[in-house]
């Protein structure tokens, strides 16, 4: 039996995954930020923002998870030094993130009130209101999401996983200020 090589250190895992982790909290932190800046307009519009956020959960995981996938690909094309391939499988990523999650806000957007009415049945109608405003404010800003998360995506596969961190840090400056 021969010496076990090491493909990583502990230090290399620990450089990926802090910034892996700290992107994805600051994305769950994104929805209490949301729930924060609606508190002064009652109660109805906190537990709208609430639901709202639920649902929402499901496209930020779906999206990653798209982007996630692309980037085991992209990864391997890299690893086996075929970098038109690579290429070719990011501009694909983009496009694919692009177009699905375009065709999901234009299903969102007028199924949008149905939908949640499916999902979290009788609900007051202030509340239902509020669910529907922020859920389609929220669907306007899937392709955006997917994007990003597909460029972050491309960015780890190159190694460069602290980029989509302070992209995320210098996008949310706006908000707290």
């Amino acid at each position: 039996m021969g010496k076990k090589t090491e493909i990583f250190s502990n230090r290399d895992l620990k450089n990926m995954i802090l910034p892996l982790f700290l992107e994805q909290l600051l994305v769950m932190l994104v929805g209490m930020a949301d729930t924060f800046v609606v508190s002064y307009a009652g109660e109805a519009a906190v537990s709208g923002v609430s639901l709202v956020n639920q649902f929402n959960t499901i496209f930020i995981y779906l999206f990653t998870a798209l982007a996630s996938g692309g980037a085991v690909v992209i990864s391997q094309y890299i690893g086996r030094k075929t970098m038109d391939n690579a290429g070719e499988s990011a501009s694909q990523l983009l496009l694919f993130s692009t177009v699905f999650s375009v065709i999901i806000s234009a299903l969102v957007l007028p199924g949008g009130g149905w939908l949640l009415r499916l999902l979290f049945g009788r609900v007051e109608p202030d509340v239902m209101a509020a669910c529907v405003t922020y859920l389609r404010i929220s669907a306007y800003s899937y392709p955006a999401l997917a994007v990003y998360n597909s460029g972050a995506a491309i960015y780890r596969s190159l190694g460069k996983t602290d980029v989509p961190e302070n992209n995320f840090i210098v996008s949310m400056i706006p908000w707290t200020t």
